[in-house]
């Protein structure tokens, strides 16, 4: 069986579904936690203090001691850990390589800061990023020693132009390197059902379009002090609506590139955090690329050929509750064009603020610019999302 094809029926929607039930059937199990580690009190040899034996006869003591020496001396050993000072918890270092010791109960996925705030945001596929782009850093990773870590849910919505994307995510790790997530959008066509029956005089029967996501990512590479984190990942899309717009148009739709109603993307994306030297906050730095055969991230269906795109990202933690990105995804047009109706596809530019309510809790706004989408521009989008991380 030659190799697309066989890929083609991997990418199926029985597939989606066994991975959908995969997902929901491991989120409960997150609830069990992992067990932390009792502290070790005798981390050095004891040192012997000598202490005055001088116990009024009179005094009845309430254990038995034992026999003093014939100096009237008692030795005993106390171990030096237990003489110090406590920490304060939750006191911060001013470090940022003080990363808590396995076990430790903080997350160190995202390094730079002592407590990492609940960062990265779902991507608009739902992977770990920002709202346009995948970061190398996975979602809501737990800190060393985590065999399931917790799972995270999300929101987004997106103005463009006269259309609406809504979308609703949830994710999981595992092992601090696997990131399994699952996305359902739905795309609001706006006027384009108008604008196809002018031309054609043909009503297409959808005002809305919905594609699936199944992610799944892993951490290749773990970030160091001098290279990034680097994460491969894999999302499987599949669009239930496309082929039956397509039969009403006659095959319309497949006139002009379309191929199938699923595909998948497959990107690399390496990220690097570091502490910039004015302010001493961390900025972070990604770059990736993607080889993709959607159209309009499938919402339009799914051309014939996988085409590279770069992308990437910049955040900057302003404070350790507001942060602010800029994003860029590039994109190739997979179908041809039909005047007014289907326009070239052009690069998406975005800039957010993500504000960090509190450790579960992340809401972004963000502006962004998208060019054409199907029948009409959408220059001054603008969108926001709602993470919360359990």
């Amino acid at each position: 069986m030659h190799a697309p094809v066989l890929l083609r029926r991997l990418i199926s929607p029985s597939f989606a579904a066994v991975a959908l039930v995969f997902v929901f059937a491991a989120a409960p199990i997150a609830l069990a936690g992992t067990p932390g580690e009792a502290p070790n009190f005798f981390l050095s040899p004891p040192t012997e203090v000598d202490f005055a034996l001088d116990t009024p006869a009179e005094a009845a003591p309430t254990a038995e001691l034992p026999a003093a020496p014939a100096d009237g001396k008692l030795t005993l050993s106390i171990d030096p850990s237990l003489l110090a000072e406590p920490t304060p918890a939750g006191a911060a270092s001013g470090d940022a390589a003080a990363a808590p010791a396995a076990g430790g109960g903080e997350k160190v996925c995202a390094p730079g800061v002592h407590s990492p705030p609940p960062l990265p945001l779902f991507n608009i596929e739902g992977q770990g990023g920002t709202l346009l782009v995948p970061m190398a850093y996975l979602i809501n990773c737990e800190s060393p020693g985590t065999t399931i870590g917790m799972p995270t849910a999300g929101y987004t919505f997106v103005r463009a132009g006269t259309k609406t994307v809504q979308e609703v995510h949830i994710a999981q790790t595992f092992y601090r390197r696997i990131e399994i997530g699952y996305t359902m959008g739905t795309l609001d066509l706006g006027d384009f059902p108008r604008d196809v029956r002018r031309a054609t005089r043909v009503d297409i029967g959808f005002q809305h379009v919905v594609v699936h996501n199944f992610n799944l990512r892993g951490l290749v590479i773990e970030e160091g002090k001098y290279n990034p984190a680097v994460t491969a990942g894999v999302t499987f899309k599949y669009n239930p609506d496309v082929q039956t717009i397509d039969r009403r148009l006659h095959g319309g739709v497949r006139a002009l590139g379309m191929a199938r109603s699923n595909s998948a993307d497959f990107t690399l994306t390496a990220t690097k955090t570091v502490i910039e030297p004015l302010f001493k906050r961390p900025l972070m730095l990604t770059g990736g690329i993607r080889f993709s055969e959607a159209a309009q991230l499938g919402y339009l269906g799914f051309g014939d050929t996988y085409r590279m795109t770069g992308e990437g990202s910049v955040v900057y933690l302003i404070t350790d509750w507001l942060g602010i990105a800029y994003e860029y995804r590039q994109k190739k047009n997979p179908y041809d064009t039909l005047g007014r109706l289907v326009g070239k596809e052009g690069a998406w530019q975005a800039v957010d603020f993500a504000f960090i309510v509190n450790p579960h809790i992340t809401f972004a706004v963000g502006w962004l610019c998208a060019g054409n989408v199907a029948n009409g521009r959408a220059d001054n989008g603008w969108g926001f999302q709602l993470k919360y991380e359990f």
